[in-house]
């Protein structure tokens, strides 16, 4: 059967930019704060670099917030998993169970497994931030100091950076959506099915899953109104 791909814009230019920054932020940040907690590094200088950038941080954190309230694959509500994303997420379980074994499914835009652990991301992140910012604060939240509280969100980010940049990997290469090239240049491919373009040729059973475009779309132009 032949294969009709089509090539799709999915993420904005505004939500790759504050995607990238939070990203490179967040590797910063791991990676000063490790150097400040070991003292035969210039302390002083990993310190004003781990607020600098965390200044930056919170700037494109406050962008990719604004952009929850803008139509498209950016809006709030295309983070929230709805009926029919169960089956896609029932799969998204397989395939990481399996590792990676399962065939990966198809969405459009967010994984529906994922959708809200990025919104949890949104509130993590957050919160990490102003505890950084007002950690000299003689405040406590649930028991636990503002520095402490600071440390505890920044190990759960971590542990979110490791499972994303692993769980990215794997979709890119057991997928044919170029997840990876899509949140640098926008675009995502999408495997269509011959009854989709108006053939009429039947579709093995045992062939790879096809998604339509337009439904998908339409779907994530619903959830955005």
């Amino acid at each position: 059967m032949q294969e009709n791909i089509r090539y799709v814009l999915v993420w904005s230019g505004w939500l790759r930019l504050a995607h990238w920054v939070i990203a490179a932020g967040v590797l910063f940040q791991i990676v000063s704060a490790w150097a400040i907690a070991h003292q035969n590094v210039d302390v002083l200088f990993w310190r004003d670099w781990h607020m600098i950038i965390g200044q930056v941080l919170l700037i494109a954190l406050m962008l990719r917030l604004a952009l929850l309230f803008f139509p498209g694959s950016s809006h709030w509500r295309s983070l929230i998993p709805n009926r029919s994303d169960i089956p896609n997420i029932v799969q998204m379980i397989k395939f990481y169970v399996t590792f990676a074994r399962f065939p990966l499914p198809n969405w459009y835009a967010h994984n529906p497994l994922w959708k809200p652990l990025y919104l949890l991301l949104f509130v993590l992140l957050a919160g990490c931030l102003l505890t950084g910012i007002f950690q000299d604060a003689p405040y406590r939240i649930a028991g636990f100091s503002l520095p402490a509280l600071h440390s505890l969100l920044a190990q759960i980010i971590t542990l979110f950076v490791i499972a994303h940049v692993i769980a990215v990997f794997l979709h890119d290469l057991k997928g044919k959506g170029a997840f990876i090239s899509a949140m640098i240049n926008g675009y995502r491919y999408f495997h269509v099915s011959d009854q989709e373009t108006g053939r009429t040729d039947s579709v093995p059973k045992d062939s790879s899953i096809y998604i339509s475009v337009e439904s998908i779309k339409k779907q994530s132009d619903k959830n955005s109104k």
